[in-house]
C-alpha cells in the first residue's frame, strides 16, 4: 500500500495504459483500446488527442482509424540506462526516415553469426506486422540485413564469415557450401547496389538494404521492410533507395562527428 498523502492522477495512469497496449498491439482502433483498457471510448479519444498533441501518437490515413505509436515516445525511455551508438545516433536517424518512407526500417550489426536488430521502427509504422523485433536475429546469406554486411565486405572479411558458417548446424547457414551461389549474390548484389529478400525470411515480406561504413569498414546495415504484395524490391529501390541512402550518409556523418566516444564493435 502507498504511504503517499496524494491521490494518484487516474487520467495520466490511464494513458500510460494506453501507451502500454499500443505499444504490444500495434496500430489498433480506439474501439479495441477500450475494450483492452476498460476505458470508455469518450475517454480514450480525449486521452488519444492529449498524447497526439505531445507527439506520442498519431492516426492517419496510412493507417485509417487506427492509432499507433510515434517516435516520441522514445524520449520516455531516454535516460533509463546506457545506450549504445546504435541507438544514441541510429534512433534518430530512423525516425527521419520513418517520416519520409512510412514502411518499417531496422539497423542490425553483426554479431558473428548473424545479424541482430538493434533499433527499428516497426512500432511506430502503421505498415508493419511486427511489433517486438529488438533483438531478433536474422541470418547471414538469406536476409537483406546479412547479405548488405556480408556482400559489401572485403573479400577476407567474407572468407572469414564462411569459414564460421559452413561449421554452422543452422540450415540457413548451409548456403555457405554452396561456392556457386555465393559468387552470384556477391556479384548481383554489389551490381544492383543493395542487397535483397523476397519472401526468404518470413512468407509475404521483402526488404532491401545497405550497409553503413565507419573508416571504411561495415559497422550496421538497414533495411526497408514492405509486404510483397505491394511491391517489387526494384520498385522498392527506385522509390525509396534515395531517402535510405540519405539516412545512410546522416548516420555515417555522424558517427564520424562523434567518433571520441564510437566503438563499432558495441
Amino acid at each position: 500500500m502507498s504511504n503517499s498523502i496524494h491521490k494518484p492522477v487516474r487520467a495520466l495512469s490511464r494513458g500510460l495504459l494506453l501507451l502500454q497496449i499500443m505499444n504490444r498491439e500495434g496500430p489498433i482502433s480506439v474501439q479495441d483500446l477500450a475494450l483492452k483498457s476498460g476505458v470508455n471510448r469518450t475517454t480514450v479519444y480525449r486521452l488519444l488527442e492529449t498524447l497526439e498533441e505531445n507527439g506520442f501518437v498519431q492516426s492517419g490515413p496510412l493507417s485509417g482509424k487506427l492509432w499507433h505509436l510515434k517516435m516520441g515516445v522514445k524520449s520516455l525511455s531516454e535516460g533509463y540506462d546506457h545506450r549504445d551508438w546504435v541507438t544514441q545516433i541510429g534512433a534518430p536517424v530512423l525516425g527521419k526516415l520513418l517520416k519520409q518512407v512510412v514502411w518499417p526500417t531496422d539497423i542490425a550489426v553483426f554479431d558473428g553469426k548473424g545479424m541482430v536488430i538493434r533499433e527499428t521502427t516497426h512500432k511506430f509504422s502503421p505498415l508493419s506486422q511486427n511489433r517486438s523485433m529488438i533483438g531478433v536475429r536474422w541470418p547471414v546469406l538469406t536476409s537483406s540485413l546479412g547479405r548488405a554486411f556480408f556482400c559489401f565486405s572485403s573479400k577476407q572479411t567474407r572468407r572469414s564469415i564462411l569459414e564460421v558458417l559452413k561449421a554452422s548446424d543452422d540450415p540457413a547457414d548451409r548456403l555457405a557450401r554452396d561456392e556457386s551461389y555465393i559468387a552470384n549474390l556477391v556479384n548481383i548484389t554489389r551490381a544492383k547496389g543493395y542487397a535483397q529478400s523476397v519472401d526468404e525470411t518470413v512468407t509475404g515480406i521483402s526488404s532491401i538494404a545497405r550497409p553503413v561504413y565507419y573508416q571504411e569498414q561495415i559497422v550496421a546495415t538497414i533495411n526497408l521492410v514492405f509486404f510483397t504484395s505491394a511491391m517489387n524490391t526494384t520498385t522498392a529501390a527506385e522509390k525509396h533507395l534515395d531517402a535510405m541512402n540519405a539516412a545512410i550518409g546522416e548516420l555515417e556523418q555522424k558517427l564520424i562527428e562523434s567518433s571520441v566516444g564510437f566503438s563499432p564493435t558495441t
